[in-house]
């Protein structure tokens, strides 16, 4: 079965199917390794991974879509990932949805800010373009999918004006085709209200800082794809300034190898299939005396 295909099963299958942002084809791996039926290319994890640098929209299509496809080959599961503002006009996003789509990438989610984009979260930044503008995107990015599986996402961040914008918004682009649509909520009251108003499955966003929790939204009706979008991130740079400064100021990582269930070489090598490739060469033995 296509990923594609895989995507659109699970979404039937599952009220809320939930996983978190990957930036490396090794996060994706642990990501599947843990069991969650799909991954997201997160473009500011990407973005900060890639170029040390924030989400102000300075990644190419070309370098996302280069990355999409090293992870999406390192997986079984689905990836869906950023499109950022869908990188231009029609013609851009035509290409913008098949390059992706060439990639083994199962679907994608385009925002309503102008190009180059800012993160969603930062709202003093943000500008959004009007919601016509925004429809006539997303008619163009259906009209372009060559497969149709192939996931379409509609962001607004329309934030930055109020969650009655958002609704509007999410509602119109609903209707104009759209697979999903994202909002930013923060409140429960916010997402209760997106709930009861948004009449199209939601690809919603949690912070580990939130006090909700996947089954409350559950509670609430919500439906489609939830993610933690920046958690592994966040958490593996942490864990390297830990070692880092243990290392710096100590001499040694001893101490912070001893409070992490850090995994040895062998465990290492099964995560990214060593044995495959041993096997291989055993099996080319003249090829490798040749390498």
């Amino acid at each position: 079965m296509k990923k594609t295909a895989m995507m659109r099963k699970a979404l039937q299958e599952e009220q809320l199917l939930v996983t978190t942002g990957v930036y490396d084809a090794l996060s994706a791996k642990l990501v599947e390794k843990a069991g969650f039926k799909y991954a997201l290319l997160s473009g500011f994890a990407f973005e900060a991974s890639l170029l040390g640098k924030p989400d102000v929209g300075l990644l190419t299509l070309t370098e996302i879509v280069n990355h999409a496809r090293n992870i999406d080959s390192a997986v079984n599961i689905p990836l869906l990932a950023d499109a950022e503002a869908g990188y231009g006009g029609p013609g851009n996003i035509q290409r913008t949805v098949r390059e992706f789509e060439k990639a083994g990438v199962a679907g994608i989610f385009i925002e309503d800010q102008p190009h180059p984009n800012f993160c969603g979260t930062l709202k003093k930044f943000k500008k959004i373009i009007p919601m016509e503008e925004m429809v006539m995107k997303i008619k163009c990015a259906i009209e372009a999918r060559q497969d149709p599986d192939f996931i379409i996402g509609a962001r607004t961040d329309s934030d930055i004006v109020s969650v009655e914008e958002q609704i509007k918004r999410c509602n119109a682009y609903a209707e104009a085709g759209a697979d999903l649509v994202t909002a930013l909520p923060e409140t429960r009251e916010e997402f209760q209200m997106i709930a009861d108003q948004v009449k199209a499955p939601l690809w919603l966003y949690l912070s580990a800082l939130s006090e909700l929790t996947p089954d409350d939204l559950r509670k609430m009706g919500i439906r489609g794809l939830l993610v933690y979008p920046v958690e592994p991130l966040f958490v593996a740079t942490q864990a390297i300034m830990d070692l880092l400064n243990e290392l710096k100021s100590k001499g040694t990582v001893k101490e912070t190898f001893s409070k992490m269930n850090v995994l040895n070489y062998k465990e290492f090598f099964g995560l990214i299939n060593l044995r495959h490739f041993i096997d291989l060469e055993s099996r080319y033995p003249y090829l490798k005396d040749k390498a």
